[in-house]
């Protein structure tokens, strides 16, 4: 009897589903994407095949909006006032949520102002060098370091990059100094020119500069696992670095507090969905980010937990927009 019942329950929220992506389809409203980044980057370029195929399986039009500035937050805020009669989500990256409000004044609740709709994909931070720098692996790195103090740079001061190198100078006893840069671009372009050690990053910006006729050279990635973009890059963990296990990037879509259960459900399945098809998949992979999809209870437990982790380091390691 119970089992007649939960097959019946999930058959009536599975049609709740379905009936809210229909309504939505012929209401003949498009929904709008904000999008934290300039046009052309990976992430940008991610959200965008994203909703191509959500619009696909909707029947709607998404209309994509870039709003970049300010570590992401007038996109998201443009997300969290858009009007309950206007359907709108945003990409967002995972600093924005976890480690902005840490370090400066938002103009909205980062926590009680949103609703997550799905995880797009995760993505490890990185350490890099020069091709032609003396240190071969992380651990030739750490012995130079510790007779010569490096410099790392980030795509910022107070930025997820920051955070990362200061949790790895904490774990292996280094002092680097750290340059902060305005973006990662041209913390990478100082490295093809050596005019600094190091750069902590993420791979969806420095894939394209690793491999065999790369000008770059990984040394470790955060995460659990190995990237599967990257499989030779071994994780700082397998170095003797487990602290950084935990310390990812990611991308996900969110919405306003005021969005119906019932469209968060309808876009949660289509985003996930589209994750699933193969050229989609690829574009995160050959980006440096594992494909996600998470949604749901899990996923809002990874939104109300990453703030207080990466918050612990902020205090920990004293770190502000000005250092």
């Amino acid at each position: 009897m119970n089992s007649k019942r939960n097959i019946l329950k999930m058959a009536v929220v599975a049609g709740m589903v379905a009936v809210s992506g229909l309504s939505l389809a012929q209401s003949g409203k498009p929904v709008r994407m904000l999008l934290p980044l300039a046009p052309g980057g990976g992430s940008d370029t991610i959200g965008r095949a994203v909703a191509n195929e959500m619009s696909k399986t909707l029947g709607v039009t998404i209309v994509a909006e870039n709003k970049p500035g300010a570590s992401g937050t007038l996109a998201l805020n443009d997300v969290i006032r858009a009007p309950a009669s206007s359907p709108t989500f945003g990409l967002v990256l995972g600093s924005t949520l976890a480690v902005v409000p840490h370090l400066m004044k938002v103009p909205y609740d980062s926590v009680n102002g949103i609703k997550p709709v799905v995880q797009l994909g995760v993505t490890p931070f990185v350490l890099l060098v020069n091709k032609n720098h003396p240190a071969k692996t992380l651990a030739e790195f750490v012995a130079l370091s510790k007779r010569n103090p490096q410099s790392f740079g980030s795509y910022g001061a107070g930025t997820s990059s920051h955070v990362a190198g200061e949790a790895f100078n904490n774990a292996a006893g280094l002092k680097q100094v750290h340059v902060p840069y305005k973006g990662t671009a041209p913390a990478i372009n100082d490295l093809l020119g050596s005019q600094v050690d190091s750069v902590v990053a993420d791979f969806g910006v420095a894939g394209q500069h690793l491999g065999k006729d790369g000008k770059l050279r990984a040394l470790a990635v955060t995460g659990p696992t190995r990237s599967e973009g990257f499989p030779d890059v071994p994780t700082f963990g397998e170095q003797g670095f487990p602290a950084m296990n935990e310390l990812v990037g990611w991308i996900a879509f969110v919405t306003s507090a005021n969005t119906s259960d019932e469209q968060v459900a309808t876009w949660a399945k289509a985003a996930s969905n589209a994750l699933r098809v193969p050229e989609v998949r690829q574009r995160l992979i050959s980006l440096g980010y594992v494909p996600a999809g998470t949604h749901g209870k899990e996923f809002d437990k990874i939104v109300a937990d990453e703030p207080v982790r990466w918050g612990s380091l902020i205090k920990a390691f004293k770190i502000t927009l000005e250092n």
